[in-house]
C-alpha cells in the first residue's frame, strides 16, 4: 500500500458536530437498473431503506407521463405529476434523505430550434422540479447519455455552423435551469456528467476543433448556459461517470483536478463570464459501477481483488471514491437490485446469463451491504455494529483494565505514562472519581503528557476506540492513536491520528469516539490519553472507560 493510499484510512470522529458547516457530508446515492418509481417507493421505501445508501434516484413513472422518456415535446399535465407527489409525500424517509427524480435525454426529438418544442420541455421540467421540491427532495437527476437521438453531437447538415449551434444549445441550457430555479431555487442538479465527458478539448488550442467532431460537443454549450440562468442557492454536480473503472486514488484526483480546478480542461470549456460561477457552485461527484467486481476477468468491466477479495477491493475503491469527491458519489448496478420487490420494469431476461443473474445483491456477493456502508459512512456503521455488540454481549474490549479499577502503587494497572522533560504534573489512579464511580485515571499540571497502552495489531485490521473524559480548569485533553514496529519503534509518525472529547450541554463527563485503519507497516496500534495546557493544581482530568474494539 502506497502512503497515498495509507492517507485514505484515516481515523474519523463519530460526532457530526466536529464537521464543518463549510464541508458537506459525503453520500453514496444509489441508481441502477431496479430504479424504482414513486408508487414503488410508496410501497416500500421502509424496505429500500434498509439499503447502505443515503439516497434514492427515482422515476416518475403515472399515466401519462415518464421522466425517462422526458426529451421530448409530449406536454404534461399537473394533475398526472400531483399523482407521483401523492406517493412521495406518503414516505416518510428516514435514511433516504438526499433523493432526486431522474430526467433522461432520451427520445431526444426536439429540435433545438424548435421554440414551441422548447416550451413544452420548459414546462415539463418546472413540473418536475415543483415535484422534487414538494415532496423533500434533494433536487434532479439528469441524464445526458443518449439512449435515442444523439442530441448534444453537433449536426453540420442543417447549415448552421458549430458556433450558432453552440450558441442555441446555451439559451435552451438557461430555459432548462430557470426553469428549475423557479420551482425550486435551492435545488441540486446532478448530472451523470458534464463537461467531464468532452472535456479532453479543454487540452487543446482550439478547443472548438475536438468539439465540433465530439459525441458531447453541444454539452459544453448547454452547461454554459445552466450557469448563465444558475441561483445563487443551486449546486450542478458533474457526476463524472467515466470513473466506472478506477482503481486507485490517483485516478480519482486526477479527474477531480481535471474537472475541478481553474486551469483545470473542464473549466476552458466554460465561458470566461462564468468561471465564477463554475468554480463556486459546481461539484464534482463520481459514478461506481458495481458490476465491475462481480463480472467474469474476460468483461472490458472488470475490477480483481488485487491480491485479496474482490468485495475489499470494492469497499476500498467505493472509499476512494467518497474522499475525493465534493459530496456525492453515485452507485450504479445492472446486473442485480437492492430491492425484494420487483419493479415494474425490470428485465429479467436482460440479466439472467450475467454473473448477478437478476438475483438481490446481497445473494450475488456477500457482504456487499456492509462493505458499501463501511465504505460510505464508517462512522456510523462502525457505531451501529460497537452498539448492537455491546447490547448482544459479544463485543471484546481489547484495552486492560478499561474502566481503571486496578491500580499498581499510585497509578493505573496496565498503562504507562509519559510527559514532556518541562511538565511536572502528576499522574495517579482515583478510586473515588469515575464515570461508573468505579475508578479513573487522573492527571494534575500535566503541560504536556499522557497515559497510555499498546496492543498488536495487523496492516489492514480495523478498530474502534472510545473514551470519556471529566476536565477542569486549563486541561486540554485528545485521544491520540500512533503506530510502532513489533519491536517497539515508533513508526509511520505522518499517519497519527487524533480523537477530540466534544462537550454536551449539561452532561460532565465528554466522550470521544473514532475508527482507525491499521496501515501497512504498522506492527502495534499504540493508544495514548493526551493531556495538555495544565498549569496549576486547580488543572485536572479523568479518564474512563477507555475501549479498543476489532471490526471483523
Amino acid at each position: 500500500m502506497t502512503p497515498i493510499c495509507r492517507c485514505v484510512c484515516v481515523l474519523a470522529l463519530f460526532c457530526a458536530e466536529a464537521i464543518s458547516d463549510e464541508a458537506p457530508r459525503k453520500k453514496l446515492i444509489e441508481i441502477g437498473w431496479d430504479i424504482p418509481s414513486t408508487r414503488e417507493l410508496r410501497e416500500h421505501w421502509q424496505e429500500m431503506e434498509r439499503a447502505p445508501f443515503d439516497g434514492v434516484i427515482f422515476k416518475l413513472e403515472v399515466e401519462g407521463a415518464n421522466s425517462q422518456a422526458f426529451w421530448n415535446a409530449k406536454p404534461w399535465k399537473k394533475e398526472w405529476v400531483q399523482a407521483a407527489l401523492d406517493d412521495l409525500k406518503a414516505c416518510a424517509f428516514k435514511r433516504f434523505t438526499h433523493n432526486f427524480v431522474r430526467v433522461n435525454s432520451t427520445p431526444g426529438n426536439v429540435d433545438w430550434f424548435n421554440d414551441a418544442d422548447w416550451t413544452t420541455l420548459t414546462e415539463k421540467t418546472q413540473l418536475v422540479a415543483w415535484l422534487a421540491h414538494e415532496s423533500g427532495c434533494k433536487g434532479i437527476c439528469l441524464d445526458p447519455e443518449p439512449y435515442g437521438k444523439i442530441i448534444f453531437r453537433y449536426d453540420a447538415s442543417g447549415g448552421r455552423t458549430f458556433k450558432e449551434s453552440a450558441a442555441v444549445v446555451r439559451k435552451r441550457g438557461g430555459q432548462f435551469m430557470a426553469a428549475i430555479k423557479g420551482q425550486f431555487p435551492n435545488a441540486t442538479v446532478l448530472s451523470f456528467f458534464l463537461n467531464s465527458q468532452p472535456m479532453k478539448a479543454g487540452d487543446v488550442d482550439d478547443p472548438q476543433s475536438e468539439l465540433s467532431g465530439d459525441h458531447y460537443g453541444l454539452l459544453p454549450a448547454f452547461v454554459d448556459g445552466m450557469l448563465d440562468s444558475i441561483g445563487p442557492e443551486m449546486t450542478l454536480v458533474d457526476g463524472c461517470e467515466c470513473a466506472y473503472r478506477y482503481d486507485d486514488v490517483l485516478a480519482y484526483l486526477n479527474t477531480y483536478n481535471r474537472v475541478r480546478t481553474r486551469s483545470g480542461p473542464a473549466m476552458r470549456l466554460v465561458s470566461p463570464e462564468n468561471r465564477a460561477k463554475y468554480q463556486a457552485q459546481v461539484q464534482v461527484g463520481f459514478g461506481f459501477y458495481l458490476d465491475c467486481f462481480l463480472n467474469a476477468e474476460t468483461s472490458p468491466w472488470y475490477i480483481g481483488g488485487g491480491g485479496g477479495s474482490r468485495l475489499e477491493r470494492l469497499r476500498r475503491n467505493l472509499a476512494l471514491a467518497r474522499q475525493v469527491c465534493d459530496e456525492y458519489v453515485w452507485v450504479y448496478g445492472e446486473q442485480c437490485r437492492w430491492w425484494k420487490t420487483t419493479p415494474s420494469k425490470w428485465n429479467e431476461n436482460a440479466v439472467k446469463d450475467t454473473p448477478g443473474k437478476g438475483r438481490l445483491w446481497e445473494e450475488a456477493m456477500p457482504g456487499i451491504t456492509r462493505a458499501i456502508r463501511f465504505a460510505g459512512d464508517p462512522v456510523g456503521a462502525a457505531r451501529e455494529e460497537i452498539a448492537d455488540g455491546k447490547k448482544k454481549g459479544t463485543l471484546k474490549n481489547l484495552i486492560e483494565n478499561a474502566s481503571f479499577e486496578e491500580a499498581e502503587g499510585s497509578k493505573p494497572k496496565a498503562f504507562s505514562t509519559w510527559q514532556a522533560k518541562e511538565s511536572h504534573g502528576t499522574f495517579s489512579a482515583d478510586r473515588a472519581t469515575g464515570r461508573g464511580g468505579a475508578g479513573s485515571a487522573k492527571a494534575v499540571n500535566v503541560t504536556n503528557g499522557c497515559f497510555l497502552q499498546k496492543h498488536e495489531a495487523k496492516a489492514g485490521e480495523t478498530y474502534v476506540i472510545e473514551a470519556d473524559c471529566l476536565r477542569k480548569g486549563g486541561s486540554a485533553c485528545s485521544i491520540l492513536v500512533r503506530w510502532q514496529t513489533k519491536d517497539g519503534r515508533w513508526t509511520l509518525e505522518h499517519l497519527d491520528q487524533a480523537v477530540s472529547f466534544l462537550r454536551v450541554e449539561g452532561v460532565e463527563w465528554e466522550h470521544a469516539s473514532g475508527v482507525v485503519t491499521v496501515p501497512a507497516g504498522a506492527e502495534q496500534i499504540v493508544i495514548l490519553l493526551r493531556v495538555a495546557g495544565q498549569s496549576k493544581e486547580e488543572d485536572a482530568c479523568w479518564f474512563d472507560d477507555v475501549g479498543l474494539y476489532k471490526l471483523e
